[in-house]
C-alpha cells in the first residue's frame, strides 16, 4: 500500500481523563508529588488505518469512546498517548455548534469555520452561494446562530463541512437531530462523496444506515476495539450482543411483548392494522383509548425479522407539538418512500411522553411489505404523515 493510498492511520490512540473532586487537589499533586485524582480511560490502544475512498462506520453503546475518537481525528482533542496521521483536507461535523461562534451570524461562521481548517477567505467566498442553497437558510443566514434551532444548526454545519470538498469527512451523531427530508439530503450528499472516492468516517446508532453506507465498521466497547472488519459481520455481532444484553436485563420486555407494556397502564393501543396502498406507501391505523387526559407523542418503527431496526420516527422528531389524548381516538400514519426490499417486517407503534423518550404504550404486528426492490439499492428513508381523529 502506498503512502498516498493510506489516508488515515492511527496507532495506539489512548485518551485518559483526570477527574478531581476539588480544584485544590491539582495543587496538592504538584506539592506532594502524588496523585489526587481519579482516572477515566475513554480510549485505550486504538489502532487502525483507512485507504482512500473507504467508508468506516463506528458503532457502540453510549460511553464506548466513539465521540472521543472522532474528536481526536478531527484535532479538537489531543490523545494522551499514541499518534495518528490524516493525509488530506479534513472536515468534520461533530456535536452541534462545534467550530461555530454563537455570537457570529451564519455568514460570519462560514468564514470562521474555513479559517479553522486552514482555508482562506477568498476560497470560502466562492462557496457562499452553494452553502446557503444547500442549507436552505437564506432568510436566516445574517442572524446570529445563537438564535438558530438545532435543526438550523445542523443545516449550516453540514453544508459548510461538505462544501469545502474535503478528502476526509468525519460525521458524528449530529444528523439525528435534523428533520427527515434534510437527513435524506445529507445522506445523499455523503453518498455522492463516496462515489467520488472520498474517505468517510460515520458514527451513528442507526446500524441500518451504517450497514448500507459503510464497507467497514468498528465496534467500540469500553474504549477498546471489540471488533473491526466488514460491516455485515461487525453489525451482526453487535446486534446479537445487544439482543443478549436486552434479554439478560429484560429491558426489551415492552418491545418484544407489547402486552406487558400495557399492563396496569392508563392508555391503550388497539386494532392495529397495516394496509399497503401501493409499492411505495403503507397506511398504519390503530385506536388509542385513555382513562385520563394525556399529552404525548406518537411514534412508529419498522424492524427486520432479526429485530434490526430499519427506521424510527416520532411526531416529536418532526417538530410537532405534543398531542392531547382523551377518551378514544383514531390514529392514521401514512408512510411513503418505502425503498426497502420485499420481506416480512415487524411494524411497531407507540405512545410516548412529552419528550418522546419513554414509551407509555406499545403495540406491533408482523406484516409483509412489497416494494419491488429485491436488493438494497439506496439508503432507506421514509416520509411520515400523522393524522389523529
Amino acid at each position: 500500500m502506498s503512502y498516498k493510498d493510506e489516508v488515515v492511520k492511527a496507532e495506539n490512540l489512548t485518551k485518559i481523563y483526570k477527574l478531581y473532586n476539588k480544584p485544590i487537589n491539582r495543587l496538592k499533586e504538584i506539592i506532594f508529588k502524588k496523585p489526587f485524582h481519579m482516572q477515566i480511560i475513554a480510549l485505550k490502544g486504538i489502532t487502525f488505518n483507512l485507504k482512500r475512498g473507504e467508508t468506516l462506520g463506528i458503532i457502540g453503546e453510549n460511553g464506548a469512546g466513539k465521540s472521543t475518537l472522532l474528536k481526536i481525528l478531527s484535532k479538537t482533542l489531543t490523545p494522551t498517548n499514541g499518534y495518528f496521521e490524516m493525509n488530506g483536507l479534513v472536515s468534520s461535523l461533530l456535536e452541534l455548534g462545534s467550530g461555530f461562534h454563537p455570537e457570529f451570524t451564519g455568514i460570519d461562521n462560514i468564514f470562521f469555520y474555513g479559517a479553522l481548517i486552514g482555508l482562506d477567505k477568498e476560497f470560502m467566498k466562492k462557496k457562499i452561494e452553494e452553502i446557503i442553497d444547500f442549507s436552505e437558510l437564506k432568510d436566516f443566514i445574517n442572524y446570529p446562530i445563537k438564535t438558530y434551532s438545532t435543526g438550523m444548526y445542523l443545516r449550516l454545519a453540514f453544508s459548510v463541512a461538505t462544501s469545502v470538498d474535503p478528502d476526509i469527512l468525519i460525521i458524528d451523531e449530529a444528523l439525528s437531530v435534523g428533520d427527515q427530508c434534510f437527513q435524506k439530503k445529507c445522506l445523499d450528499k455523503m453518498d455522492s462523496f463516496k462515489k467520488r472516492n472520498k474517505t468517510i468516517i460515520f458514527c451513528s446508532h442507526d446500524t441500518y444506515q451504517i450497514r448500507m453506507f459503510c464497507e467497514k465498521t468498528m465496534w467500540l466497547h469500553n474504549g477498546k476495539i471489540k471488533m473491526f472488519g466488514k460491516s455485515d459481520d461487525v453489525i451482526n455481532a453487535y446486534t446479537n450482543h445487544s439482543r443478549e444484553k436486552s434479554e439478560k436485563y429484560k429491558t426489551n420486555t415492552e418491545i418484544i411483548n407489547p402486552e406487558a407494556s400495557q399492563k396496569d397502564t392508563f392508555i391503550f393501543i388497539n386494532d392495529l392494522t397495516a394496509t399497503q396502498k401501493d409499492n411505495k406507501s403503507i397506511l398504519i391505523e390503530f385506536n388509542v383509548s385513555t382513562l385520563e387526559p394525556f399529552e404525548g407523542h406518537i411514534g412508529w418503527s419498522i424492524l427486520r425479522r432479526d429485530m434490526l431496526q430499519i427506521s424510527f420516527i416520532t411526531t416529536y422528531m418532526q417538530g410537532l407539538k405534543p398531542i392531547k389524548f382523551e377518551g378514544s381516538q383514531k390514529v392514521k400514519i401514512i408512510v411513503d418512500n418505502l425503498n426497502i426490499v420485499n420481506d416480512n417486517y415487524f411494524i411497531y407503534v407507540g405512545i410516548f411522553d412529552k419528550m418522546a423518550y419513554k414509551p407509555i404504550a406499545v403495540e406491533s404486528i408482523d406484516h409483509p411489505i412489497h416494494t419491488g426492490y429485491e436488493i438494497h439499492n439506496s439508503l432507506s428513508f421514509f416520509d411520515s404523515k400523522f393524522i389523529v381523529e
